[in-house]
C-alpha cells in the first residue's frame, strides 16, 4: 500500500510534508502526507507533463469542486487544495479502508446484506452529487473505499456538471469501459442515469467478484456495454430484478437513486442506513474488517523514506549488462491469508481504525475482542466499552474537550456530531460546522462562530439548537472582522459573555496572513455588543500556531494559555468584565506545549501543567503552595481539581490526591510503573473514583481513600467525565468511545 518516495518527489506541498507514495497513474501521483499539526492526508498531484495544459488544469479544479460537493460523509473530506500551483495538488482525508476491488480480492464476493447496504449508501452519495448537478462519470470498484462506517466515493477526475460537454469531445468515451453506461460508451451525454448504470455494475461486482460485462480489450467491453445483456447469473436471486432494471440501455428506463435505494432496503432494516451507526460494519465479512484495522495501524506508524537518486550510467551499456532476475518462487501463503493475519495482529491500531475491532467483537459475542491471527492465539483483552463511533479530529495531541450537556455529548472537529452519551446513537450531525475550535458550550447552550468560504463575510456568532444541531441565525455580527480567517477561535463562555480570538484583513491560503491583525474579544450574549477588544501579537505569514491553546472563565477571571509565535505557552489571566491583564507568567517545563495547555482551575487557584505540582493564586499569580513531598526531580501529569481536592499522576509512583487549599497529601497510590506517555494527560475525576492512563488502559482509585479497583480496559488519547450519564468519554483522532464512570 505504501511505497517509498522517489528522489525527485517534492518534499512539501503547501502545509504538507510528503511521507510515502500511495499510488501513481496517468494523471498524477497520490502521496501520504502530514501537516505540521500532525494531520494525516492523502495528497493528490498532477504530473508536470500535463500541468501546463489549461484543459487538464480546469479538470483538476473541477475535481476539487466535486470532492467538496460530496462532502466528508460520503467522500474524503477536502482539507486544502491549490489548483493554480506549479504542481497542482489536492489534500483530502486519508480514508481508513481498502478500495472495493481489494476488499473483494481479500474476502471474496460480499454477502447479500453487505451488497444491499453498500448500494443504499452509494445511492445516498450519488443523490448528494446529483442534487448539485454533478455526475461522477467514473464510478468503479477502485474508486469506492470501504470503511467500517460505510463506503466513501473518491476520484472525481472526470466528474463534471450535468450538461457541460466542454471537456469531452463529441463521440469520445471518457471513463472505465467495464463500468460505463451505453450512452457514455458512445461519447453522448452522461446524466445521473449513467451513474445509476455504473453503481449497478459496482454492486454486481461486489456480489459476484467480476464485472457485469466480463473482461477483455476496451473495444470488446464497449461493444458489450452497448449491445449485450449483463452477466448476472451469480447475483443473489432477490437482487437480480433490482440490478437488471438499472442496466436498461435506455437511460429513461432506469430507476433513480431514490428508487434504487428503496428497492435495496431490507425487510429487517426498513429505515435507510446512515454512516457512523455500525449497521454497515455489521454486514461486512470478518477478514475485511481485519484489513480495515490493519490499514488503520499502518498509516499512523509510517515514517518518511526516500529512495536515492539512481547512478548515472550510459543507457546502452546498462541495457547490455543487465541480466534477468531469477524467477521468484511462489509464496506458500495466499495474499488473502497474509492480509488476514496482518489485520489480526494490531490490536493497538484497532482503536485508531474507527472501532473496527469493536464491530468484530459484536459479530461473535466477544465484547470487542480483536480477531484471532491463528487457531490458538493469546486471549485479547475484554474491553469495558459501552459504544464507539467514528469521529473526525485534526490531531490526537490537541483533542479539544467534548461539549457535555445533559443527555448530549458533542464531539468532532471537522463535522460536529451530537451523540447520546448513554448509547452513542447520533442525535444529529451538522456538517456545516467544520471547525471545532469555533464551538463552545456553557450550561445547556452551544455557541458557534461559523466558518465560511466567502472572503467578505463578516464574523457572526450564533447559538446551536441542542435538540437537532441546527445553527440559528447569528445573534451578533461584526462587520470589521472576517469569518473566513484561519486563526478564529471561540475560546469559552459564561452565563453573560463569550470570549474569542478574531481578526481583520485578507484571507491567506495557508494559516495566518502578513496583513492580518488579531484581537481578543469579550461579547455580551444578551445584547450582542462587544464588551472589549485587546490586540494580539502578529503571526508570521503562513504560521499555523493558534493564539490560544485553552481557556477557562471563573467568576470575574478569564484564564488563558496563550501561545507565542515560536510555540512557547504562557499562562495569562485577565479581568473578564474589562479584558485588562491581571498577571501572566511562562509555562515552563519539558513536556510538549499541548500537555502544558491543560487548565485546572477553581475559585481560588489555577493549577498549571508545568512539570511540577503547584497552585497559583488567581488574584495575583503568586505561588499559594508547591508540592515537594515527592522525590527530587519527580515529574507530574497535568492536574485535575474537584471538590477541594487536586489529583495528579507522579512519575514512578502513580495517582495522588492533595488538599487544594494547602497542598498537603491526602493519599497516594502504591508504587506503579508510570511511563512518560502516562504524564501527558490529566486524571479524570468521576463520581466516586479517579482515573489515570496506564499500560493496561486506565487505573481507577477511590476518591476518598485511594484504594484501587479493577483496571478499566480502555483505549483513547484523552478521557473526559460525563457525570449525568455515568460515562467516561474517550477520544482518539478518528473515534469517540464510552466506558463506565463510577
Amino acid at each position: 500500500m505504501l511505497t517509498p518516495l522517489t528522489h525527485d518527489d517534492p518534499h512539501r506541498l503547501g502545509a504538507y510534508r510528503l511521507i510515502a507514495r500511495l499510488g501513481s497513474g496517468g494523471m498524477g501521483t497520490v502521496y501520504l502526507a502530514r501537516s505540521a499539526t500532525g494531520r494525516t492526508a492523502a495528497l493528490k498531484t498532477m504530473h508536470a507533463r500535463i500541468a501546463t495544459d489549461p484543459a487538464f488544469r480546469t479538470r483538476f479544479r473541477l475535481e476539487v469542486d466535486a470532492a467538496r460537493v460530496i462532502g466528508p460523509v460520503h467522500g474524503a473530506r477536502v482539507f486544502d487544495a491549490d489548483p493554480l500551483a506549479e504542481t497542482p495538488w489536492l489534500a483530502t482525508e486519508y480514508v481508513l479502508g481498502p478500495p472495493l476491488d481489494d476488499a473483494v480480492a481479500l474476502a471474496g464476493p460480499l454477502p447479500e446484506p453487505a451488497v444491499r447496504a453498500l448500494g443504499t449508501l452509494l445511492c445516498a452519495a450519488l443523490a448528494q452529487l446529483h442534487a448539485s448537478d454533478v455526475v461522477h462519470r467514473d464510478l468503479k470498484p477502485s474508486n469506492i473505499m470501504i470503511t467500517a462506517d460505510g463506503p466513501k466515493v473518491i476520484d472525481f477526475g472526470i466528474a463534471r456538471a450535468i450538461g457541460d460537454d466542454h471537456l469531452t469531445r463529441t463521440g469520445a468515451a471518457a471513463g472505465t469501459p467495464a463500468f460505463m453506461s451505453p450512452e457514455q460508451a458512445t461519447g453522448q451525454e452522461h446524466t445521473s442515469a449513467g451513474d445509476v448504470f455504473a453503481v449497478a455494475g459496482v454492486l454486481a461486482y461486489a456480489a459476484t467478484g467480476h464485472g457485469p460485462f466480463g473482461t477483455g480489450q476496451p473495444a470488446d467491453l464497449l461493444y458489450r456495454v452497448r449491445y449485450a445483456d449483463p452477466d448476472l447469473n451469480a447475483v443473489p436471486p432477490a437482487l437480480f430484478p433490482v440490478l437488471n432494471r438499472c442496466f436498461a440501455k435506455n437511460p429513461a428506463d432506469r430507476p433513480t437513486t431514490t428508487e434504487l435505494a428503496a428497492q435495496l432496503g431490507q425487510p429487517d432494516q426498513p429505515d435507510q442506513l446512515s454512516h457512523g451507526q455500525g449497521d454497515f460494519a455489521d454486514r461486512l465479512p470478518e477478514p475485511l474488517l481485519g484489513e480495515i484495522t490493519r490499514r488503520a495501524g499502518g498509516v499512523w506508524h509510517a515514517r518518511p523514506h526516500r529512495l536515492p537518486a539512481p547512478p548515472e550510467h550510459d543507457v546502452a551499456e546498462a541495457l547490455l549488462t543487465t541480466t534477468p532476475s531469477a524467477p521468484t518462487a511462489p509464496s506458500a501463503m495466499s495474499r488473502r491469508k497474509l492480509l488476514t493475519l496482518g489485520g489480526s495482529s494490531v490490536l493497538g491500531a484497532a482503536a485508531v481504525g474507527a472501532g473496527a475491532w469493536a464491530w468484530l467483537g459484536r459479530q461473535d459475542g466477544t465484547d470487542g475482542k480483536a480477531p484471532a491471527p491463528d487457531p490458538t492465539p493469546p486471549k485479547s483483552p475484554k474491553w469495558d466499552m459501552f459504544w464507539q463511533v467514528q469521529t473526525s479530529y485534526d490531531n490526537a495531541l490537541v483533542l479539544p474537550e467534548p461539549l457535555t450537556l445533559d443527555g448530549l455529548v458533542v464531539v468532532g472537529e471537522y463535522g460536529i456530531q451530537g451523540l447520546d452519551p448513554l448509547t452513542g446513537d447520533r442525535k444529529w450531525s451538522e456538517p456545516d460546522v467544520y471547525f471545532r475550535r469555533r464551538t463552545v458550550a456553557y450550561g445547556e447552550r452551544i455557541y458557534t462562530a461559523d466558518y465560511t468560504l466567502e472572503e467578505s463575510q463578516p464574523l457572526g456568532i450564533s447559538t446551536v439548537n441542542a435538540a437537532d444541531g441546527k445553527i440559528n441565525d447569528p445573534f451578533t455580527e461584526f462587520k470589521d472582522l472576517r469569518a473566513i480567517l484561519y486563526g478564529t477561535q471561540l475560546l469559552c463562555a459564561t452565563g453573560d459573555a463569550v470570549y474569542l480570538a478574531a481578526g481583520r484583513g485578507r484571507h491567506a491560503t495557508t494559516g495566518f496572513g502578513k496583513d492580518q491583525s488579531w484581537f481578543l474579544l469579550g461579547v455580551d450574549i444578551t445584547s450582542g455588543e462587544k464588551l472589549w477588544e485587546v490586540p494580539l501579537p502578529a503571526r508570521p505569514e503562513k504560521s499555523e500556531r493558534l493564539h490560544f491553546l485553552s481557556a477557562r472563565a471563573v467568576d470575574d477571571r478569564l484564564i488563558l494559555v496563550q501561545q507565542s509565535a515560536d510555540g512557547k505557552p504562557r499562562l495569562v489571566v485577565r479581568d473578564a468584565p474589562t479584558g485588562e491583564a491581571v498577571w501572566d507568567r511562562p509555562l515552563d517545563g519539558d513536556q510538549p506545549a499541548f500537555s502544558r495547555a491543560h487548565l485546572a482551575v477553581d475559585s481560588r487557584h489555577v493549577y498549571p501543567a508545568a512539570g511540577e505540582l503547584l497552585a497559583l493564586r488567581l488574584a495575583d499569580g503568586e505561588v499559594a503552595w508547591r508540592y515537594d513531598e515527592g522525590p527530587d526531580g519527580a515529574r507530574y501529569s497535568p492536574p485535575a481539581v474537584k471538590d477541594g481536592v487536586v489529583y495528579a499522576v507522579e512519575e514512578g509512583r502513580g495517582l495522588l490526591a492533595l488538599d487544594a487549599t494547602s497542598g498537603s497529601s491526602r493519599w497516594a497510590e502504591k508504587t506503579r510503573a508510570v511511563t512518560a506517555d502516562d504524564l501527558d494527560t490529566p486524571p479524570v475525576v468521576g463520581v466516586a473514583r479517579v482515573y489515570a492512563k496506564a499500560a493496561s488502559g486506565l487505573v481507577a482509585a477511590d476518591l476518598r481513600t485511594g484504594a484501587g479497583s479493577r483496571p478499566v480496559k480502555a483505549s483513547g488519547e484523552r478521557f473526559f467525565a460525563h457525570e449525568s450519564a455515568r460515562r467516561l468519554i474517550a477520544l482518539g483522532d478518528s473515534y469517540t468511545a464510552a466506558y463506565p464512570l463510577e
